[in-house]
C-alpha cells in the first residue's frame, strides 16, 4: 500500500502542475485591449511637448492636431509610418491599437499608425499654442 502512495499522489499533482505552468505562461504573452480608427488634422508646424519614455518625461517637439469634430489644438509624439513634412497641414486617418504586458516596465500602452493621407495642403496652421509643455512642468524644471 506504501509503494502505491507517492506514485498515486504524483499522478494526483500532475494536473495542478500543468496547470499552473500554462497560466503562469498565460500572463507572458502581449494582448491587445482595444483597435479604433479615426481622423486627425495635422498641423503645418510641431510644437514643443512633453513625452514620457523610459519613466521620465522629456520636452521634444510633438505633432499638433485636432480630433475629428474638435476645435482644440492637442499633442501627439507619435505616428508610425507617417512621413511628415513641415509646412503642410494634414488630413489622415489613423489607428490606435491599446496593448498589455504585465512583463514590461510599462505593461500598458498604446501605438498609433498611418493608416492613409486624406489631404496634404500647403498652408500654415491658425491658432496653434505656443507649447503643449504643462505649467507644473515648466516650474519644477526651470529652478
Amino acid at each position: 500500500m506504501r509503494k502505491l502512495y507517492f506514485p498515486t499522489s504524483l499522478l494526483l499533482m500532475f494536473p495542478f502542475i500543468l496547470v499552473s505552468c500554462l497560466n503562469e505562461n498565460e500572463g507572458n504573452k502581449r494582448e491587445v485591449t482595444g483597435y479604433e480608427e479615426y481622423l486627425l488634422t495635422v498641423a503645418s508646424e510641431k510644437v514643443q511637448g512633453l513625452a514620457f519614455s523610459g519613466g521620465g518625461n522629456f520636452v521634444t517637439d510633438v505633432y499638433a492636431v485636432k480630433r475629428e469634430k474638435s476645435n482644440e489644438w492637442e499633442p501627439f509624439v507619435y505616428i508610425g509610418k507617417f512621413d511628415y513634412e513641415s509646412g503642410y497641414e494634414y488630413q489622415i486617418r489613423i489607428s490606435q491599437t491599446n496593448y498589455l504586458d504585465y512583463n514590461m516596465g510599462d505593461p500598458a500602452w498604446s501605438e498609433y499608425e498611418l493608416l492613409e493621407i486624406l489631404s496634404k495642403e500647403r498652408k500654415d496652421s491658425e491658432g496653434l499654442p505656443d507649447s503643449f509643455i504643462p505649467s507644473w512642468y515648466e516650474e519644477e524644471f526651470s529652478k
